[in-house]
């Protein structure tokens, strides 16, 4: 009972330390390549080293970290083309859970998740860093409805995964004017499609709200670069 009771709560400790080690890699706490110190790591969190390396190889399968043998786990890099990358699969998944919530989902559930994003753009338009900080959670967490409701877990727990690996580059991408002008639009015409549940109409605007150019990628990463090595002008 007692060998029980000490394996739980090192669980326990090693999921916390996960959460909070993928907590500062998802804002880039640790630099783009930079090696990380897990000694210093677990002083810092008040750990031993063992939940810290736990965590760390369980981030490297995750794609915050990159595992080098022999020389240790170095933060992941941050460039324009794995910023485009990680749109164009979110998009790809994204397209897939539309499809198949207006396959799948009941009227009620559609009704419900329509509601997360309805509320927000009662409040139009949002100004400040904390509205906008805001508006990206709401965002995400009604993407991650639509493909709750497309009752295909394989696909939601990828999406999941995504959104961590993005969620520092989506705050900065609805911080730009661009992005300020069309998401509340983008949305009411996705929230129709999902409604009438037009899959081809819904499939193209998606792709239409997700898909990043070359060059905006290009703006995103150095706004990223900025604020990771200057903090936030």
């Amino acid at each position: 009972m007692v060998a029980i009771k000490k394996k739980s709560r090192s669980a326990d400790s090693v999921e916390k330390v996960y959460e909070k080690v993928k907590g500062l890699a998802i804002d880039y706490h640790f630099r783009p390549g930079e090696r990380v110190n897990e000694v210093e790591l677990a002083a810092q969190l008040g750990v031993s080293r063992t939940p810290v390396r736990e965590a760390l190889n369980r981030l490297a399968k995750d794609g915050f970290m990159n595992f080098v043998p022999n020389r240790g786990f170095y933060s992941r890099d941050l460039t324009p083309e794995g910023v485009r990358e990680l749109y164009e699969v979110r998009m790809v998944i994204e397209q897939s859970t539309f499809r198949f919530a207006c396959l799948r989902a009941t009227d009620e559930e559609i009704a419900a998740t329509t509601a997360i994003w309805e509320e927000v753009s009662q409040h139009r338009p949002a100004q400040t860093e904390q509205d906008w900080a805001k508006i990206a959670e709401i965002d995400e967490r009604f993407h991650m409805e639509i493909a709750r409701i497309s009752h295909n877990s394989r696909l939601y727990e990828m999406l999941d995964s995504l959104n961590s690996l993005s969620r520092f580059f989506r705050r900065i991408d609805l911080e730009t004017p661009v992005r300020r002008n069309n998401a509340y639009d983008e949305h009411v015409e996705i929230i129709a499609a999902l409604r009438q549940r037009d899959i081809e109409k819904g499939v193209v605007l998606i792709e239409q709200h997700i898909s990043l150019s070359a060059g905006h990628a290009v703006e995103v990463t150095k706004e990223g670069l900025a604020r990771i090595y200057f903090g936030k002008p």
